[in-house]
């Protein structure tokens, strides 16, 4: 556990700089387009050395739940013989409305905290998902099971062209799931219907 921590630690700064970049590309819901959010994440994920699956949802489907565009990422990397686990997040989110004191799509920071639509939930754990694999990986963590990253465009219009489209156009099987939200719950039915 130490080594772990102290593998992210170092890349503390790398983490803040993935985020800032993420809450830069704007990717509201509605109207429902992520696919530019999508590009950039997988640009990132890429730099880390991550093989990213895009995954494009027919448009007579996206305009069937109200959305434009839409285009689920996966990466998957396998350990050993064992249940799947998939860490899925969101990068859309609703659009900013009123009030802000900083610019919503600025990735700005001041006195340690980051401003920006979409940076605690849920584009925070494209980071945090992607930077623990990255170092379950290297510290050579893990000997079983696999670990698949989901990062779907759909959460603020139900899910039903991100997490329902991945399974059931079979792109993924999981033993359990984590999804985004302020309480991280593990979640299993033998087959996940989410």
């Amino acid at each position: 556990m130490d080594e772990l921590k102290e593998w992210l630690g170092q890349r503390s700064e790398e983490q803040v700089n993935m985020l800032q970049q993420l809450v830069q590309v704007p990717s509201d819901n509605p109207p429902g387009n992520g696919v530019a959010h999508a590009l950039c994440a997988t640009a990132l994920l890429e730099q880390m050395g991550f093989e990213v699956e895009q995954h494009r949802v027919p448009v007579e489907i996206c305009r069937q739940h109200g959305l434009q565009q839409v285009m689920n990422l996966v990466v998957r990397h396998r350990f050993g013989p064992g249940p799947t686990v998939v860490l899925n997040a969101h990068g859309d989110a609703v659009p900013p409305g009123g009030g802000w004191c900083k610019d919503p799509y600025g990735g700005e920071i001041e006195q340690g905290w980051l401003y920006g639509r979409g940076a605690a939930v849920s584009k925070s754990d494209f980071v945090t998902y992607a930077y623990a694999l990255k170092a379950l990986i290297e510290i050579k963590a893990l000997n079983t099971g696999c670990v698949e990253l989901h990062f779907t465009y759909d959460e603020e219009t139900g899910g039903f062209t991100g997490p329902a489209w991945l399974l059931s156009e079979g792109i993924t099987q999981p033993d359990y799931a984590i999804c985004a939200a302020f309480s991280y719950h593990a979640v299993s039915d033998n087959k996940c219907n989410w």
